[in-house]
C-alpha cells in the first residue's frame, strides 16, 4: 500500500484487467497460430507496447496497418487480436466480485479506471454484468490518457468531484499504483482478493464478513446439474445465465424457493428440477447477503461452485418449502 493523507477513504477506484476480469491476450492469437508460436510472435511485434498505444486512444486500423507493413508474414495474426478479442476475456478474478458487493452494501463509492481501447471495451461491458456496479468507468482510450500518467487520475477526480486523499486505488500494476500515489490517491497493489480485503478492512471500508448460519439452496434443471457433475464445477447463476456474466451464483433461503421457481421455472414440470443444498460455512467461494430491488435479502455465492461442496441434492418441491 502506498499513498498518504489523513482523510478517511470514502471511495474505491478499481482497475479491471487482472483485478476484476481475467485478460489473456494470447488467447486471441491462438485462434490463428499454434499456441507454442504465440509467445515468440507477441515478442516479435512488441505486443504490449503496441497495445499500450491502443489503450491511449490510437485506433486499431492504423495500428494494424503499421504492424502488417513491418511484419507482412504476420499480417493475419496481427489482425487476430481485434477479431478474436472476446477470447482474451477468460472470466472473473476469483473473489474480487464479493469485495465489490460488500463495498456497495457499505455505501462506498465505486468507480473504475482502466487502460482499455475504446474500440473493444464494449465487449466487456456487454458480457459482464458486474461492471454495472460501478458508478462510472473511465476508459483510457476514450479520453486519450492512460495509467500511470497522474493526469488520468486527476481527470477522474475532477469529473466525479473526488478528493484524491479520500480515494483508494487498486491495480495489479505497481507502476500504475505509483502513478496514483503521485496524484494523491492511496494505492493498493493488487495480488489477490483475500489480501485486498484485508487492506480494505484495515482502512475501515469493509468489516468482518457477515456469517450465514442456515443452509442455502440453488434451484436448477436436473440436466444442468448432471453436466456440472461431469465437469466438476457448477457455473450457472440462474436459468440460462452463467456465473461469469452475472458475477455471482444466485442462491436462496428455503422460504424463498417458491418465488424463484415461479419466476424462472414455471414452464417446467417439477421432475425436471433439482435443488442443490449448500452449507455456507464450508463453501470455498464467499457468500454475501444482498438486497434485490426490495424483494428480499438473498445469499449470493461469489465464485463457481465446486460440485464436491454440494451437501445435498433434492427433488422439487422441497417438503415444507413454505
Amino acid at each position: 500500500m502506498t499513498g498518504e493523507g489523513g482523510n478517511a477513504p470514502t471511495s474505491v477506484v478499481f482497475d479491471l484487467g487482472g483485478v476484476l476480469l481475467r485478460w489473456e491476450p494470447e488467447r486471441a492469437f491462438e485462434q490463428v497460430l499454434p499456441s507454442e508460436h504465440v509467445p515468440a510472435f507477441m515478442s516479435r511485434i512488441d505486443f504490449f507496447e503496441w497495445n499500450r498505444r491502443r489503450d491511449a486512444g490510437m485506433g486499431f486500423e492504423l495500428g494494424e496497418q503499421e504492424l502488417a507493413e513491418a511484419f507482412p508474414a504476420d499480417a493475419a495474426a496481427v489482425r487476430a487480436y481485434r477479431q478474436y478479442f472476446s477470447h482474451t476475456l477468460t472470466g472473473l478474478v476469483e473473489g474480487t466480485g464479493a469485495i465489490l458487493a460488500e463495498l456497495q452494501r457499505a455505501g462506498v463509492r465505486l468507480l473504475a479506471l482502466t487502460n482499455w481501447s475504446a474500440e473493444t471495451f464494449s465487449v466487456a461491458w456487454n458480457r459482464f454484468q458486474i461492471l454495472r456496479r460501478f458508478e462510472h468507468i473511465l476508459v483510457s482510450g476514450e479520453v486519450g490518457l492512460a495509467k500511470p500518467d497522474p493526469a488520468v487520475f486527476e481527470l477522474l477526480c475532477r469529473r466525479h468531484h473526488l478528493t484524491p486523499a479520500e480515494c483508494v486505488f487498486v491495480d495489479d500494476s505497481a507502476a500504475n499504483v505509483a502513478g496514483a500515489a503521485k496524484a494523491g490517491l492511496l494505492g493498493i497493489h493488487f495480488r489477490d482478493a483475500p489480501t485486498l480485503r484485508g487492506e480494505l478492512e484495515r482502512l475501515g471500508l469493509v468489516f468482518a464478513r457477515q456469517p450465514v448460519r442456515e443452509p442455502i439452496f440453488h434451484l436448477t434443471e436436473r440436466e444442468v446439474w448432471q453436466a456440472a457433475r461431469l465437469a466438476g464445477t457448477f457455473g450457472w447463476s440462474s436459468r440460462g445465465l452463467p456465473y461469469t456474466e452475472q458475477g455471482y451464483l444466485h442462491c436462496s433461503f428455503r422460504h424463498q424457493l417458491d418465488a424463484v421457481a415461479q419466476s424462472l421455472y414455471s414452464d417446467l414440470p417439477p421432475e425436471r428440477l433439482a435443488v442443490l443444498e449448500l452449507d455456507p460455512e464450508t463453501l470455498t467461494p464467499p457468500v454475501v447477503l444482498e438486497d434485490l430491488d426490495g424483494v428480499g435479502t438473498y445469499p449470493h455465492v461469489y465464485g463457481e461452485l465446486p460440485v464436491a461442496e454440494v451437501v445435498g441434492v433434492h427433488s422439487w418441491p422441497l417438503e415444507s418449502s413454505h
